[in-house]
């Protein structure tokens, strides 16, 4: 007789690329969120920020603009990672469910942001977290980011340089 494990449904399946096929899994995943998981998110209440992570999928192009999707067990999305790059400069966000979070989740969808904005060759990763989401400032801490306080105090800046490939100068 085997027992289903309660956090089975949870469990990490792994991480692929998103895009505007994508909308009709990440609405569902966004409708599963708690609400202090979407204002962490956010940083606001409503549909609205929702609705424009939604419409972000239309301008993922591998590069500059990267969406993620860590899909459980069940093969739906348990977390949604995001990055958009300006002047090789690439502001990361992420979103887990509650019932994934604590699992590895957040981190293996943040590491594989940093890894994907390496290998494209951006220069820099940061993202905006609140104070109060410790997790997301723990886990920016253990992935080498390195912290500063936001301009109102209530926000705090991460952000670490990416390596790059080195180039071949003959040698």
């Amino acid at each position: 007789m085997s027992a289903r494990e309660p956090w089975a449904d949870v469990a990490l399946r792994g991480i692929r690329v998103a895009g505007r096929e994508d909308r009709f899994e990440v609405a569902g995943l966004l409708a599963r969120m708690d609400r202090d998981g979407l204002y962490e998110r956010h940083f606001a209440h409503g549909e609205a920020p929702n609705h424009a992570l939604l419409r972000r999928l239309d301008d993922v192009d591998g590069i500059n603009r990267v969406a993620l999707l860590a899909v459980g067990a069940d093969d739906t999305a348990i977390g949604h990672a995001e990055y958009f790059a300006t002047d090789g400069v690439a502001e990361f966000a992420l979103l887990v469910l509650p019932s994934a979070r604590d699992r590895g989740v957040g981190r293996a969808l943040l590491a594989a942001l940093v890894e994907r904005a390496t290998s494209v060759g951006q220069r820099e990763m940061s993202g905006v977290i609140q104070a109060t989401n410790t997790r997301a400032v723990q886990l920016s801490r253990k992935l080498g980011f390195s912290l500063r306080p936001g301009e109102d105090r209530r926000t705090v800046i991460v952000s670490r340089p990416l390596c790059t490939a080195p180039t071949s100068a003959g040698g």
